[in-house]
């Protein structure tokens, strides 16, 4: 395949390729069946490096080389790095098809919003009822009744410091607002991770047989290895039992308890049954259902949002209005009804315009959003006159 073509993929992937290069880039990918291949094995060459940490600027280098031994000598170096550095926002694979998804603003009837989302106040409420709001790179200091010293680090994450007071700790509340996420460190260095709509209630210190949170909402844990405290997690209508592990577990009010297991071994307890998770597995509690149910996943796709990516495969548009909403501070309304259930496969960068996400939904749907204030009604392509 021609360099230029590489080129146009990596400006693509960078949101700088012009609009005639879009369209030379579309005609050769509709030009062949082949052209299509390439495409599918890029979304392949993706996976592959996210698996390896190839998006991690810690130890880029590494992760270029053990990408490269995966792939084999046949795949020049410089090849890959073209190939997989466009697969990240490169396509949506629907109907087996691939449709390339453009950032540039068009003619859609879509009315823009051009905030970029993510940048919400985070507000904690201490012990005492006070409420301290957490805003993106401002420093705070702040020491509880129980000896506890509260920061944020360099990377801008709250960090709890537990003291050697025989005092008894006290719980805390993290609020994260529509549109806003957080990041942060447990007092016996378990980080949490907190999405859009989401409170996380804890403990200043963990005292006692067992590390208790309570979660609202959705959070992605990687839990600091202790096997004589095990970490529990109680969300609506279930809780997870761990000693070290890393999951992700999403419980908004009236969606199920969902627990999607990335390394380790967890316990699912929805109090009438329990179930044990292996890496690559999750835990459904709740919609209605008697059982836990339990299945295989790609568990990237449940945990790529605390990367800066929403993935979907073959997701209804039902269920990602929900997560959008969530995020961008807007609601959703379906018009036609059948469109709820129109499916989507790709990913979708977080920290764009509403406009640039919805472009991508319609392209690839068949379906128009209409937006008003704050609210996007959706109805069927066929229908517009």
């Amino acid at each position: 395949m021609d360099e230029i073509i590489y080129r146009w993929i990596a400006d693509y992937s960078l949101g700088v390729i012009e609009k005639e290069d879009f369209e030379r880039l579309k005609a050769w990918i509709e030009a062949s069946p082949s052209h299509r291949v390439l495409f599918e094995q890029t979304l392949r060459l993706y996976k592959e490096g996210r698996e390896i940490g190839f998006l991690s600027a810690m130890d880029e280098e590494c992760s270029w080389k053990s990408l490269e031994r995966k792939l084999g000598r046949r795949h020049r170096l410089t090849w890959t790095r073209w190939i997989v550095a466009a697969s990240i926002l490169l396509a949506g694979v629907v109907g087996g098809g691939i449709l390339l998804l453009p950032e540039w603003e068009n003619d859609s009837s879509v009315q823009v919003f051009s905030e970029i989302p993510g940048k919400a106040t985070v507000i904690l409420r201490m012990a005492d009822g006070k409420s301290v709001s957490l805003k993106e790179n401002e420093t705070i200091g702040l020491v509880e009744k129980d000896g506890t010293e509260i920061h944020k680090d360099t990377m801008n994450r709250l960090v709890y410091a537990a003291s050697n007071t025989e005092e008894k700790s006290v719980l805390h509340t993290l609020e994260v607002p529509v549109g806003g996420e957080f990041d942060m460190v447990l007092a016996d260095g378990t980080r949490v991770w907190l999405n859009s709509a989401t409170k996380l209630r804890y403990p200043t210190r963990f005292t006692g047989k067992n590390r208790e949170v309570y979660v609202e909402g959705e959070a992605f844990f990687s839990v600091c290895k202790d096997s004589a405290h095990p970490f529990i997690v109680h969300a609506e209508g279930a809780c997870v039992r761990v000693l070290g592990t890393e999951f992700n577990l999403s419980a908004y009010p009236g969606e199920g308890t969902i627990t999607t297991l990335a390394e380790g071994k967890v316990e699912v307890n929805d109090k009438v049954s329990k179930v044990y998770l292996k890496p690559g597995e999750q835990a459904i509690c709740g919609k209605g259902a008697r059982f836990i149910e339990v299945k295989e996943v790609d568990v990237s796709l449940f945990s790529s949002w605390i990367k800066g990516v929403f993935e979907f495969e073959n997701m209804s548009l039902l269920a990602i209005s929900r997560q959008l909403s969530r995020w961008y501070g807007v609601s959703f309304q379906f018009e036609d009804e059948s469109c709820a259930e129109r499916r989507f496969t790709g990913g979708i960068k977080k920290y764009v315009p509403l406009n640039q996400s919805l472009d991508i939904l319609e392209k690839t749907t068949n379906v128009v959003f209409k937006v008003s204030g704050r609210h996007v009604f959706i109805k069927s392509l066929k229908n517009e006159i």
